[in-house]
């Protein structure tokens, strides 16, 4: 016979990226009285290891019908604003008391498929989006979201054992939303492997598209550190497809720059190396920042289930496939740097080459005028050295003169 639940609740997220920051202090007063109350805070106990800098604003939405093919059931909507510009949508779906585990699987399978809530969640976004215009600092248009399911058991039949209650029970069909086939034993040891306990009644199951909570005192801090986990896959996500796209901007704007002679007098490199640097710079605060906004402290309970969520979302290939890829930009930046840097030292080399001419055109023109006598010289030679033969005829034609005029007088 299968196990009836008494309480629990399903929590259906959407989790969106819609601006470079938000400013969290304006978004607070431009919604004021629709806003959930304290901003975000985990619980002070034993368990808390985490420092959540710049807590997110909660945000109560209202209720509504969910439409499902097995009936229509109440949901209640609420949203958290991020301060690096994400909005978590949240629909909390109470389970049915009496709810069997089939009936639970089966309803776990229409919420994976069913459109409305795709529609419901972006139709909260855009209202959230434009009532906050105000406090959202450069839009963004990204088409990917995040999804997830947090099924949150708080009574149910045998739940004093919750390790021996998910052995008895089809807790990795609930975990993949599989109505229609049995699992195989390797499938569901897979799924518990994620198991995490902090004391022997509550337990959490954490899984990539799903998780499964058994918090008896109806405990909500280990989801909100779920949820924190996804804004920051989506956050990974954004990056990732960010840098795709510079990156194959930046190979055909490369594949499109100048060539010839008329390149010598274009500074194409010069403004791809700058704009890959300032993208470069953006990339690495960007992450920063989103690193920074949670912390974990020692070995705590929410550290663990925080660690474990970063390892069922894989953070650890995404952050090596971000890292490859500023790498590669930053890479391409010094091979553009050190193109402009070869452009201009040719440059200069050819200006020095001018300069040194024009020095030395003036020098070489005054030496050839110093080395080949002039006009005016030669004849001054030619002068001087005519001069004495001239005057030596002067002198014999003056004696001739002299011998005929004696030679007269005496006749």
């Amino acid at each position: 016979m299968s196990v009836k639940i008494n309480k629990g609740v399903i929590q259906i997220y959407r989790v969106f990226y819609i601006a470079e920051e938000a400013d969290l202090l304006k978004a607070e007063k431009l919604l004021d009285k629709a806003t959930e109350g304290p901003r975000l805070r985990l619980p002070a106990d034993t368990r808390k290891a985490i420092i959540m800098k710049d807590a997110p604003l909660s945000i109560k939405l209202g209720q509504t019908t969910l439409s499902l093919p097995s009936g229509e059931y109440p949901i209640n909507l609420f949203a958290r604003l991020w301060n690096y510009g994400v909005i978590s949508i949240r629909m909390e779906m109470p389970i049915p008391k009496g709810t069997d585990w089939e009936g639970l699987i089966l309803l776990a399978a229409q919420l994976e498929t069913v459109p409305e809530i795709d529609k419901l969640a972006c139709s909260h976004r855009d209202a959230l989006m434009k009532k906050l215009a105000p406090a959202i600092m450069e839009p963004a248009n990204f088409a990917t979201s995040e999804d997830y399911i947090t099924y949150i058991i708080e009574d149910a039949d045998g739940l004093k054992n919750p390790k021996e209650f998910i052995r008895n029970e089809d807790v990795a069909g609930l975990i993949l939303a599989e109505s229609r086939e049995e699992l195989s034993e390797d499938s569901k040891e897979v799924i518990f492997e994620a198991v995490t306990q902090y004391a022997t009644t509550d337990l959490a199951l954490i899984d990539w598209n799903s998780a499964l909570l058994v918090e008896p005192e109806g405990e909500r801090d280990v989801a909100d550190v779920i949820e924190f986990s996804l804004t920051q896959l989506l956050m990974f996500r954004y990056y990732d497809d960010m840098l795709d796209k510079n990156l194959n901007s930046l190979y055909d704007s490369m594949e499109r720059r100048p060539k010839g002679f008329k390149a010598n007098f274009n500074n194409f490199y010069s403004e791809i190396a700058e704009d890959s640097s300032r993208k470069y710079i953006e990339f690495s605060e960007f992450i920063s920042r989103v690193e920074n906004s949670l912390k974990t402290v020692g070995d705590g309970y929410l550290a663990v289930i925080f660690r474990k969520a970063t390892k069922q979302f894989r953070f650890a290939d995404w952050k090596q496939g971000v890292s490859h890829k500023l790498s590669t930009m930053a890479e391409i930046t010094q091979m553009l740097h050190g193109e402009v840097n070869i452009t201009r030292s040719h440059w200069l080399e050819i200006v020095v080459i001018i300069l040194i001419a024009l020095e030395l055109v003036p020098m070489i023109v005054n030496l050839y005028h110093f080395t080949k006598p002039s006009d005016k010289t030669a004849a001054t030679e030619i002068t001087q050295t005519t001069e004495p033969a001239s005057q030596k005829n002067t002198i014999d034609i003056k004696k001739a003169g002299q011998k005929q005029t004696k030679a007269k007088t005496s006749k």
